[in-house]
């Protein structure tokens, strides 16, 4: 039981080690098609984390859900639960892609009357 145990947790700890960003049930990391990513990211008054929206081609765009798609397949999600990853700044997004192996492009803000947030692209880091 205990050897169980302690290969269930050297597994776990070694698919963290690989870089995995879930958005829905895709590994973007995985997908050799997936190069470039925008991410959404939107703070709300008065709350403590950011709501983190990702398009990989997935969708048209990221305002796609107020159509009836699944707002879940532009979430980053926990790997192991498949919980929403929280995080608590735009700086916290921006550095969890470049843990994982992403790079930043470029990013701009949108502000208006009804909506308002921040753009980053991201270019997948290659290999060598």
């Amino acid at each position: 039981m205990k050897s169980f145990i302690l290969s269930a947790i050297l597994v776990f700890l070694s698919t963290l080690s690989f870089g995995q960003i879930f958005v829905g049930d895709v590994d973007i990391n995985r997908v050799d098609s997936i190069k470039i990513v925008e991410v959404y990211v939107n703070r709300r008054a008065f709350k403590n984390i950011v709501h983190v929206f990702v398009d990989y081609g997935q969708k048209d765009n990221l305002n796609a859900i107020s159509i009836g798609n699944r707002s879940d397949d532009l979430l980053i999600l926990e790997p192991g639960t498949k919980r929403k990853k929280v995080f608590l700044s735009t700086g916290g997004v921006l550095n969890f892609f470049e843990r994982n192996g992403w790079e930043y492009i470029n990013g701009f803000a949108e502000n208006g009357p009804d909506i308002g947030g921040n753009y980053y692209h991201f270019r997948k880091r290659l290999t060598k």
